[in-house]
Formats: C-alpha cells, sequence, structure tokens
C-alpha cells in the first residue's frame, strides 16, 4: 500500500472514496478492518455496481492511516492510478462482492 501511496494516485476518506466509487472512478478500494457496518454495506454495494475489487486491510484505521504516511486515522481508500505497483500484487488480496 505504501509504494501505491507514493508512485500512483489515491483519495483518502469514506465521502471522497464511495463518490469516486460512485463514478466507477477506482481501481480499488482499501477498506480498514473497523470501519462501521453501515460503511461497508455502502462500499460493498457501489464496488458491485461498478465492478471495483475491494481489498480488506487486517489492520485498523490508525495501522492504514501510518501505513500511508498520514497523520490521521484513514478508514477507506481509493486507488485511481496503481503507479509502479503491478495490479497482480493486489489483485490476491481483493475481494469481489
Amino acid at each position: 500500500m505504501r509504494h501505491v501511496a507514493r508512485s500512483g494516485r489515491i483519495v483518502v476518506g469514506s465521502n471522497k472514496t464511495i463518490k469516486k466509487a460512485k463514478l466507477g472512478q477506482l481501481k480499488f478500494i482499501v477498506i480498514a478492518s473497523n470501519t462501521p457496518e453501515n460503511i461497508k454495506k455502502d462500499i460493498a454495494y457501489y464496488a458491485k455496481l461498478s465492478g471495483i475489487p475491494v481489498i480488506e486491510f487486517p489492520g485498523s484505521n490508525k495501522d492504514l492511516g501510518t501505513l500511508i504516511g498520514k497523520p490521521f486515522l484513514v478508514t477507506l481508500m481509493g486507488i485511481l492510478d496503481l503507479g509502479q505497483v503491478p495490479a497482480d500484487i493486489l489483485i490476491k488480496y481483493a475481494k469481489t462482492y
């Protein structure tokens, strides 16, 4: 995830990620393990409609924020461009709804 955040393009936050998911502009969605159920349901719905794979990050939102170099909690992250990271690496962790 850190390499994607540095070499690719991402959006951080539930509002921005859901908006981009509705428009089908994301390649992947990363969701923290302690995300509230209502947000998980929304993401699952929009990811299914748009055909976007969802990666469930095993750590908390604090861990996800630290991993991508943000000084705050990150519940949802949308990946717009992978940068130099091959898609095969992320696909094995992705879950389709």
